[in-house]
């Protein structure tokens, strides 16, 4: 891997740390902003849909856009637009203000996902190989979800230090990354197709059925993500945990789980993706039942165990894809990190109505099951040596 190529992926990842920051603060601050604007709960309750929209069922467009015109402008912008509209979060006045604000930095979010990927993936097969590919999309989503846990404290401390009026002070480390896209992020070149190569509608067509398995095993693993992220924070409150214990429970689980994605695509790359990713999902389910069936520590070390086993396939998800449909890094891509991670987290409101009725900790744990789903359907998925000849089949038809 050359020099140049190394320093896309340093570059994309310390970004998309610094990004996910930013897409984690409305969560630290709802709370506050319902108080200060005098929200309904189901005004307060418009916020959250707004930005997964915006940010993740939104890819697709963005990475559509990305691969037709494969400009670097979404890539670059996306996270200034980003660190501008959700630092200003607090300064908003208004209910439709507050609205404005978490859309349009819900769009700097989203736009920057599907070609930053592509272009991680790209240079990750710099070497002509891409033996390091799923090594490489391990480093660039953890350090997502690294940025995306630390969000929350982030913007606490701003506020407790600056008031809330000054949250707009969070925009410095945003536009800095900004200006470094702005000068080292590459372009992302054309890949000159042959005149009887397949269009990407076509190429799309042709995997549908494949790729239709590993969407779904993506939002139901998806599913239980937010789900837990969302509600465990009340089933522990529910039991007399303290604000800051409540909030270092869920610090472990999201770090632990990006502690999984890390490794997995170097599992991935050794042991094959498929198989990496099926095991995982049914090691995640019975982790999680012991986590929310026990107490105490071992139900603490349970649960960040479980996260590590949940998360662990995300950037392989992403790479799994990619491979399917070398043509359409970006298109793909948003699928798998936007698309699916959208449609997964507007399944957790499912998850709350059934914790009205059956309680926290039960809710969690009927959702534990997930992943067992999720496996049976990649089970259905072509193997890795399917996948590797559909890749050089494409190759070939591409040039690349």
């Amino acid at each position: 891997m050359n020099k140049q190529a190394k320093t896309t992926i340093v570059l994309l990842s310390t970004t998309h740390a610094v990004l996910d920051s930013y897409s984690s603060f409305l969560f630290q601050l709802l709370p506050i902003m319902t108080v200060r604007l005098g929200l309904k709960p189901a005004q307060a309750g418009l916020l959250t849909p707004l930005l997964m929209i915006s940010s993740s069922l939104m890819q697709p467009v963005y990475g559509m856009i990305s691969d037709r015109y494969l400009k670097r402008s979404m890539a670059v912008f996306g996270p200034l637009v980003a660190a501008v509209f959700l630092s200003l979060l607090g300064t908003a006045t208004s209910l439709p203000m507050l609205m404005m604000f978490v859309v349009l930095g819900g769009i700097g979010v989203g736009a920057f996902h599907p070609q930053s990927a592509a272009m991680v993936s790209r240079a990750a097969s710099a070497d002509g190989l891409g033996k390091h590919q799923g090594m490489v999309m391990s480093v660039f989503s953890s350090a997502g979800t690294v940025g995306y846990a630390m969000g929350p404290i982030l913007i606490a401390a701003a506020v407790s230090l600056f008031g809330l009026e000054n949250s707009w002070y969070t925009m410095g480390w945003g536009v800095a990354v900004w200006l470094l896209m702005l000068q080292y992020c590459p372009p992302l070149e054309r890949i000159e197709r042959a005149e009887d190569a397949p269009s990407l509608k076509e190429s799309l067509r042709a995997v549908w059925a494949p790729l239709t398995l590993l969407y779904f095993a993506v939002v139901l693993r998806s599913a239980v993500s937010v789900s837990v992220q969302t509600f465990l924070p009340f089933a522990l409150q529910s039991n007399g945990m303290t604000d800051n214990g409540r909030s270092w429970v869920l610090a472990g689980f999201i770090l632990f789980g990006g502690i999984g994605g890390f490794f997995g695509g170097a599992l991935a790359d050794r042991f094959g993706a498929r198989r990496v990713t099926m095991l995982a999902m049914l090691i995640a389910t019975p982790l999680l039942v012991g986590a929310f069936l026990t107490t105490g520590l071992a139900s603490y070390s349970l649960l960040m165990l479980g996260g590590t086993m949940l998360n662990l396939p995300i950037p392989i998800s992403v790479v799994m894809a990619q491979r399917m449909v070398p043509g359409g890094a970006s298109t793909v891509s948003a699928l798998m990190m936007g698309f699916a991670w959208g449609a997964g987290a507007l399944m957790a409101p499912l998850t709350g109505m059934l914790s009205d009725r059956v309680g926290f900790f039960n809710a969690l744990l009927a959702v534990s099951v997930l992943p067992l789903a999720s496996a049976a359907l990649l089970w259905r998925y072509p193997k890795d040596e399917t996948v590797a000849r559909m890749r050089v089949h494409e190759a070939m038809a591409v040039g690349d």
